[in-house]
């Protein structure tokens, strides 16, 4: 694999924020999902900069730091569902109202992208886009050759939460198989919260009622 994947946790809400750079050592780097900013800056050398952050879904554990990667780095794009830009400008969509620290953000610099779409990171390397509603209307997965980040539409071991808004239990059943049937049996997963598990590891029966397999 010519990328190299840093885990970065926010301790206060166990979230995944995903640091991405080149094996050659590129400038460029890339995010998945912006929940740790502090560390994020910790880990960068002196000439590597953010290219852009890939957001999986608006809730706050997972963009609570977009203002600060911003503010560093201006020219930083944001790729995201239609639903998650729209969600990003309206604090109750996105859920940090309710935790007294209500964020918007309405930058120019906000991409929506779709299933199937490929975004080029590094030479030869890209990165697609696989639509994964259900946790939330506009969650998204990113694969890069045999890794995919999952964001909160699969994480192993754990039943897909569909209570907050616009969840939908029957979407996040069809979100995993379609992971599912997107990846290899050595392919790794990246979920928005806890550990990176190989995808024959997971035990995929968990998730599913009889007609949904």
């Amino acid at each position: 694999m010519k990328v190299t994947v840093k885990t970065l946790i926010n301790t206060q809400y166990n979230a995944n924020t995903y640091l991405l750079k080149s094996t050659l050592n590129d400038a460029a780097c890339y995010l998945i999902d912006i929940g740790n900013w502090e560390e994020v800056i910790a880990n960068l050398e002196t000439h590597q900069y953010i290219k852009a952050i890939f957001v999986t879904h608006s809730h706050y554990d997972h963009i609570c730091g977009i203002h600060k990667i911003v503010e560093k780095f201006p020219t930083v794009q944001v790729y995201c569902s239609a639903y998650t830009k729209r969600a990003l400008a309206d604090s109750k969509m996105n859920l940090s109202f309710y935790h007294q620290t209500p964020i918007t953000y309405e930058g120019a610099n906000v991409l929506p992208v779709k299933q199937d779409d490929c975004i080029a990171l590094f030479d030869d390397v890209a990165i697609e886009v696989v639509e994964t509603p259900g946790h939330n209307e506009g969650s998204l997965s990113f694969k890069i050759e045999d890794v995919i980040f999952t964001g909160d539409s699969l994480i192993p071991e754990y039943t897909v939460v569909t209570k907050l808004k616009s969840g939908n239990k029957i979407l996040a059943e069809r979100s995993i198989l379609k992971i599912r049937d997107s990846i290899f049996y050595d392919d790794t997963i990246y979920p928005g919260h806890g550990q990176a598990v190989v995808a024959h590891r997971v035990n995929w029966d968990f998730y599913f009622t009889g007609s949904t397999r």
